[in-house]
């Protein structure tokens, strides 16, 4: 099962959290597959239809920084070159 969440970007809303999913509705209350060992959307943690997953909320910045520092050195070595060049074989 896929899950999607939304965050909300604040101070506080970073770090380590906890993220807890429960089953909250069985559609198969006519069915023998029903699940006897646990009553849907009651939150008691120790039953089988009620989990938890650590989820570490972070920012990353200067992602940008790193390509603008290879374009800029990348300028220089071809300015540098030419530079050489020139003095080399026009003066």
């Amino acid at each position: 099962i896929e899950i999607t969440f939304r965050w909300i970007n604040g101070h506080n809303n970073l770090g380590l959290k906890t993220n807890v999913a429960e089953i909250s509705k069985d559609y198969n209350d006519h069915d023998d597959t029903d699940d006897i060992d646990s009553t849907p959307d009651n939150n008691k943690p120790k039953e089988d239809d009620i989990d938890d997953a650590s989820v570490v909320l972070s920012i990353v910045t200067g992602s940008v920084t790193g390509t603008y520092i290879a374009l800029t050195m990348a300028v220089l070595a071809i300015l540098g070159g030419g530079i050489t060049l020139i003095r080399k074989f026009v003066i």
